[in-house]
């Protein structure tokens, strides 16, 4: 049972992908947007902390677990909120036609992936899915869709673009040296997010210990922003027999041999605040991504 929360932060966000920065033609660095729920997770331990911090005692050391890869709670998301709908991640087995266009009431016609036996194809997966479409395919996975059509299995869904909920803002600056002087030749440029007005991050958390609202700091430049209570009715069924990752999904021998439908691996790392020292880098599965298999943070598809 999780308890729904949105966050709104009070300017823009960064989160930025695993690539190197180096000198050269290209001085920008890529991305992660919506921020990663381990991100999300970072800033609530980091809440916590603080209060035990600033009260000088450990109420909430179950919680936090400094030196500890997981915090005391389950989280899922972030999921996007606008107009009053959710919109969760979609998922990479349904498709639409990539010359169809959405039909008058916004939507989409979905095709989705089934499970099929040939002779003709050779595998090394026991299970073989198959889409098809009066023309060529693509699939959804990467995108929003609407709540309500995904867990209803609509034949016509609300897809959107991550696109659709933020405008990017190109920030320029350039590197220190030790006494605070410019360093030379290292101009760099970020693309920030900024959520589109009427927009809020969505996210899910087991504890009841986070009460009705706060202030949280989000990412490496600890942007800060607003969470409160929601009463939202999200019911994340997980009976059925393929299953949709809400949020990413790291990578290991049981959870590879359930996918069947998946995007790029997104591989990241992290500063751990308790080591000093990078994290080391880990493969993960998308957000979106079907499994045959029930794992946390997974939700039942049809």
């Amino acid at each position: 049972m999780y308890n729904w929360y949105s966050f709104e932060p009070n300017d823009t966000v960064f989160f930025r992908g695993a690539e190197p920065m180096e000198k050269g033609e290209d001085h920008n660095a890529n991305f992660n947007f919506p921020p990663p729920v381990h991100t999300m997770a970072g800033a609530i331990r980091t809440y916590f902390y603080n209060i035990d911090k600033k009260n000088n005692e450990d109420k909430f050391s179950d919680i936090v677990r400094i030196g500890e890869e997981y915090g005391g709670f389950k989280l899922v998301g972030p999921f996007f909120k606008i107009d009053e709908k959710i919109y969760l991640p979609a998922p990479y087995s349904w498709f639409v036609e990539k010359s169809c266009a959405t039909s008058e009431n916004g939507k989409y016609n979905i095709i989705k992936g089934f499970s099929i036996q040939s002779d003709l194809i050779k595998t090394s997966s026991d299970d073989l899915y198959w889409a098809k479409g009066e023309s060529e395919l693509e699939s959804i996975g990467g995108k929003w869709i609407n709540y309500n059509d995904l867990i209803n299995g609509s034949d016509k869904a609300e897809v959107k673009d991550v696109k659709d909920f933020y405008v990017s803002e190109l920030r320029t600056g350039i590197a220190l040296n030790k006494d605070h002087t410019a360093r030379e030749s290292h101009i760099y440029s970020f693309n920030h997010c900024r959520l589109k007005k009427g927009v809020s991050f969505i996210f899910g958390i087991d504890i009841d210990d986070l009460g009705n609202g706060g202030i949280l700091t989000l990412g490496a430049e600890q942007r800060f922003g607003k969470f409160k209570k929601e009463d939202l009715e999200i019911n994340l069924n997980t009976n059925g027999e393929l299953f949709m990752s809400l949020s990413l999904m790291p990578a290991s021998a049981k959870v590879n041999d359930s996918v069947i439908s998946t995007g790029k691996i997104q591989y990241l790392g992290g500063w751990d605040l308790h080591k000093r020292f990078h994290k080391p880098m880990k493969g993960y599965f998308p957000a979106g991504t079907v499994f045959n298999s029930n794992f946390d943070n997974c939700i039942s598809i049809n």
